[in-house]
């Protein structure tokens, strides 16, 4: 269901990667952080001590009037002055958004984008001033990545080409509550055709087949961070287009909540042992997966008649429950050696700020948020995923920027509003959030980046609402 844009063919499987990967480890992998590095295989093998120089893919993503999307280049900001003739043919974004140089304004993309844009304009206008530019940036690479899809993709970079459930549920959460609740809930919606009967997600999906593009294993993350997402998008609704959501993404809502509630008996016990955000085999239960599996549960127990039937009664008393009890398991577990990435090993994981970006407050404070960016700190300013990442010197945006919301939605305005100010001053040069920030200081790799967008407005939005209460 592409709603008439154009969709190039998605790369073929390559159904022998995982099994590769899985040979890695966790330790010395470096693979697709929530889905947004999933080109990083190209990496692997090439590692060498000190700080990594990778190329910047693309400098942003631009759609023409029929709705194709085109990679533009960095080269395409190369001054006049010396730009090999070649650079001039190569495709070049009109500046402030992602259509195409020459787009006509009454093609069909154009209109898409202005009728996008305008639709986020109140919250926009919320925006404090300092980050006005890069709130619209995000809101544009939102629309460049989502516009005529089923929901986001990671990225369109080939490698990127793909539905992530964890990245689409942030970006269905941002997309609320920026302005766009119908597009959010559409998006969720997708999720739930894609979610197998047992709950669980594939790892990423083609956005043209719904199939997984290889073989990589199952995640779990995805089951209880597409329910929190569900959650989130229902709160924004009101009256009845929030009764007509319930309804509409019952069964995701259902159906993440009973495998959730299968998984750790009831909350007493630890979820299936998953790859998560790191997308790496593992052998015990990471922080990222115990994070997204309490998100899931307090979010249902949130919703009234959990599991979006408010005659579900009994649903709703061993939701509440199982709620309560896996936040009991996830502190007497991860909580006495410090929540590190394994339950006593792994050192600090960035998975650590999942717990108050999806509201799962009161477990650790803003100051063990804050320690992360010591703890995973990279030369240019930005964080790794974790302690044990690989040493390169690179910073990871989508870590950076969910660990400027954890912050964000804990109360710590000001370490949110650092973050923020470093994603602003490392995006490229058509203002996309990249993937990965080098030690000396370049944006690289893929841009824009959809997981990192979502974040950095819903970390807009956390401060603008917290502003609002003051």
């Amino acid at each position: 269901m592409t709603h008439g844009a154009a969709l190039p063919d998605t790369p073929a499987p390559r159904p022998t990667r995982r099994r590769a990967l899985q040979t890695l480890g966790a330790g010395g992998a470096v693979i697709a952080l929530g889905g947004l590095g999933a080109g990083a295989h190209r990496l692997l093998g090439a590692h060498l001590p000190g700080n990594a120089r990778i190329s910047l893919y693309s400098s942003t993503v631009a759609l023409d009037g029929d709705g194709r999307r085109s990679l533009v280049g960095p080269s395409s900001h190369a001054s006049s002055v010396g730009t090999a003739a070649a650079d001039d043919a190569a495709p070049r974004a009109v500046p402030g958004t992602r259509l195409l140089a020459g787009t006509p304004a009454d093609s069909p993309a154009a209109r898409r984008a202005e009728a996008f844009v305008d639709g986020a304009a109140a919250w926009l206008a919320d925006v404090p001033e300092d980050f006005a530019d890069l709130a619209r940036g995000a809101v544009w690479d939102l629309w460049a990545l989502s516009d005529g899809l089923p929901a986001p993709v990671a990225g369109w970079s080939r490698s990127w080409r793909y539905i992530w459930p964890r990245d689409t549920a942030f970006c269905a959460v941002a997309l609320a509550r920026i302005g766009h609740a119908d597009t959010a809930l559409e998006h969720l919606a997708h999720l739930q055709d894609l979610q197998s009967a047992d709950g669980w997600f594939e790892a990423r999906f083609s956005p043209t087949t719904g199939e997984a593009p290889d073989e990589r294993p199952r995640q779990f993350d995805g089951t209880g961070l597409s329910l929190w997402a569900a959650a989130e998008v229902i709160d924004a609704q009101t009256g009845r287009a929030r009764a007509s959501a319930r309804r509409r993404l019952d069964p995701l809502l259902t159906t993440s909540r009973d495998a959730l509630l299968r998984a750790t008996d009831d909350g007493t016990q630890l979820p299936p042992v998953s790859p998560d955000y790191w997308e790496v085999s593992e052998r015990a239960v990471t922080l990222g997966i115990m994070a997204s599996t309490l998100a899931g549960l307090e979010a249902s127990a949130r919703l009234e008649g959990t599991g979006g039937r408010a005659d579900d009664v009994g649903a709703d008393s061993a939701g509440t429950a199982g709620a309560a009890a896996f936040r009991r398991v996830l502190v007497s577990t991860f909580g006495p050696h410090g929540f590190q990435r394994r339950a006593r090993s792994g050192g600090a994981d960035s998975a650590l700020a999942f717990l108050d970006a999806t509201g799962s407050h009161g477990i650790v404070g803003a100051d063990q948020l804050r320690a992360l960016r010591t703890s995973l700190a990279r030369p240019a300013g930005g964080i790794a995923p974790g302690a044990r990442w690989r040493r390169d010197g690179v910073s990871w945006t989508p870590s950076t920027s969910l660990l400027a919301l954890g912050l964000a939605r804990a109360g710590d305005a000001d370490g949110a509003h650092d973050l923020l100010g470093w994603l602003d001053r490392h995006r490229t040069p058509d203002g996309s959030l990249p993937e990965k920030v080098l030690a000396d200081g370049s944006p690289a790799a893929v841009a824009p980046l959809a997981w990192t967008a979502a974040n950095v407005l819903l970390t807009l939005d956390a401060l603008r609402r917290s502003s609002a209460q003051d």
